[in-house]
């Protein structure tokens, strides 16, 4: 990876970053407001945070073998800001009670099969042998949030 290059992926990691730190606020959000089910997103809150930390050990790794990692098709910073200012909105909206719990469930749902959460592997592109596992955990678990999110909504709206 060139050295321009290097910069602005680790910039973009950083902000993805924050993004799965931002997920996770949410997610505690949730926990509080719908203790029924505060184990499931105690849980998710985890995965967003293991994400958070799977994102700084590829920066480490990038940082430190950088001729292992092409740029892919990165997202904007800014976009990945605007993503996050959109969540925090959300969050202070639900803390209001301005959002009910089925709208929330599809929220969490669409952020989950969200381009940006979707798209990891696109971000940069590697045959590191340390780094590819991080980035399918990271896949495995939106693809397991998103299925049970399905199933939950399911629930509550056939019942």
């Amino acid at each position: 990876m060139e050295q321009y290059q290097l910069k602005e992926t680790l910039e973009t990691l950083t902000q993805m970053g924050n993004l799965e730190l931002t997920l996770a606020e949410l997610y505690q959000t949730y926990s509080q407001l719908w203790p029924e089910h505060k184990e499931f997103w105690m849980d998710m809150e985890k995965a967003e945070i293991k994400h958070s930390d799977n994102i700084d050990r590829m920066s480490e790794m990038i940082s430190e073998r950088p001729e292992n990692f092409e740029l892919g098709h990165p997202f904007s910073s800014g976009s990945i800001k605007s993503f996050i200012s959109g969540i925090k909105s959300t969050v202070q909206r639900l803390k209001n009670k301005d959002i009910d719990k089925i709208k929330a469930l599809f929220l969490a749902r669409d952020l989950e099969q969200s381009y940006l959460e979707s798209k990891y592997f696109e971000v940069i592109k590697t045959v590191d042998k340390e780094s590819t596992p991080l980035m399918r955990e990271i896949y495995a678990d939106t693809v397991f949030h998103r299925e049970y999110l399905n199933k939950m909504i399911s629930e509550l709206t056939s019942s």
